[in-house]
């Protein structure tokens, strides 16, 4: 059997080590357009804030480590097209055949319709965009940021230590707003505007116009504001229009069934170029996260190996850390609440983050009332706690009750944690 997956990031690797894993004897083509696979996207913040030395750190995989796997890779090469009887053009004109074809083509940011490259308007995805922003740092006072989600608010802590003046514009009347409820980023969103950054919500940009004198102006609110360079971190979107023969849906994702194959049999999709099932609500939903990439990638992988998988859907887990504070997130949120079939139980909590320390970690759980399940869970605090986010987000996707997750064993050390789940009393009271 041959298998070409097109698309070289995180979803597109998994899958061709999955299938390599449990299928040896499977040819395995991975196809990526960039000519190196493995930089880590959006790794600028990690250079600026000093946890990379240099952009040579920042690959998770290589080539060469895939191809001693026995697994062919082409790099600086692009998929054109789908051709009759299994076949997909290249850009170099060859026709390649395939019993199976991945897409996992990701998706990027743009700012309406403007897709050429800008000296002065920039995503930071590639290893070119990066090394090419960190060449013109020196000379750049002012940076404005467009879009409050991960990469937007990761870009803005990693700028803020510098001396540049920072601009973070978000459309929606909160950061994050797809994770959080407002009131558990009230901290967050407190420790940013006491930054240097100027947090604009509610603000909608209408254009980024490049001026003559290598300055970018944007136009907001019937004003404008003029910095040196713009970073695009607005919504992420995946580009399909290669894939004409493949149902999709009115957003441009690509329809697949519950094992992930699109229109076609033996083409699957995965990552960012669909939409996956919200567990909680059942609800379609898009998700560019690299968790719901790699998630997507192994049930697609066991499929195509011959063990029949369905997607049991997404429970969006997130977390990282920003202006000092931890934020993780999984499952349902209360503004949600409408799309959940049945009643929901809602508890706050402010727990002591260690025996040793005076932070607290600020906890927000949702159930269901009839049945006890978990359904959702957020966690903000100054003290990094992600194993505490796995664990509900584990739950979730197993439906334990909020008893049995109370029974859980967890790593205790007065430094580090509270006996946690002794004080975790979730009755209404």
């Amino acid at each position: 059997m041959r298998v070409i997956i097109v698309g070289g990031s995180f979803g597109g690797v998994q899958a061709a080590l999955d299938i390599k894993r449990i299928e040896p004897e499977t040819e395995v083509l991975l196809i990526e357009k960039q000519t190196e696979l493995g930089f880590v996207p959006g790794s600028l913040a990690l250079i600026l804030k000093g946890k990379a030395a240099s952009l040579d750190e920042l690959y998770w995989v290589t080539q060469a480590e895939l191809e001693k796997l026995g697994i062919q890779v082409k790099t600086g090469v692009s998929c054109t097209g789908l051709l009759p009887e299994n076949h997909i053009r290249l850009s170099t004109g060859e026709k390649l055949r395939f019993d199976r074809l991945v897409i996992a083509t990701g998706s990027q940011q743009s700012f309406q319709q403007n897709k050429t490259r800008s000296g002065r308007i920039k995503t930071c995805k590639t290893k070119q965009d990066v090394t090419e922003i960190v060449a013109q740092l020196d000379e750049l006072t002012s940076v404005a940021i467009i879009g409050g989600g991960h990469v937007g608010l990761e870009l803005a802590d990693a700028l803020s230590q510098t001396k540049k003046q920072v601009h973070l514009f978000e459309s929606d009347s909160m950061v994050m707003g797809h994770y959080f409820d407002a009131e558990m980023l009230q901290p967050l969103e407190t420790a940013i505007r006491q930054s240097t950054v100027d947090l604009h919500t509610e603000t909608f940009v209408d254009e980024v116009k490049e001026t003559d004198e290598g300055k970018v102006t944007l136009f907001f609110n019937e004003t404008n504001l003029e910095v040196d360079l713009v970073l695009l971190a607005n919504s992420t979107r995946p580009d399909n229009h290669i894939w004409q023969d493949l149902d999709r849906d009115d957003d441009s994702t690509l329809k697949v069934n519950e094992y992930l194959q699109t229109s076609h049999p033996n083409i699957y999709a995965i990552g960012d170029a669909i939409k996956v099932k919200f567990q909680l609500t059942d609800e379609k939903i898009y998700l560019s996260l690299v968790a719901n990439a790699i998630r997507t990638a192994k049930i697609a992988s066991q499929t195509i190996t011959g063990t029949l998988t369905s997607d049991p859907g997404t429970v969006r887990v997130s977390g990282n850390q920003w202006f000092g504070y931890f934020v993780g997130s999984v499952g349902l949120l209360e503004k949600e609440a409408l799309l959940y079939p049945e009643r929901i139980r809602i508890k706050q909590l402010e727990l002591p983050a260690a025996v040793v320390s005076q932070e607290k970690i600020n906890v927000k759980v949702i159930w269901n009332t009839e049945t006890a399940c978990l359904l959702g869970a957020q966690l903000v605090s100054k003290q990094l706690d992600f194993a505490l986010l796995d664990q509900f987000a584990s739950a979730i996707q197993q439906q334990q009750t909020i008893h049995e997750f109370m029974l859980l064993e967890r790593f205790f050390h007065p430094a580090f944690r509270f006996p946690l789940l002794e004080s975790f009393d979730l009755e209404e009271r």
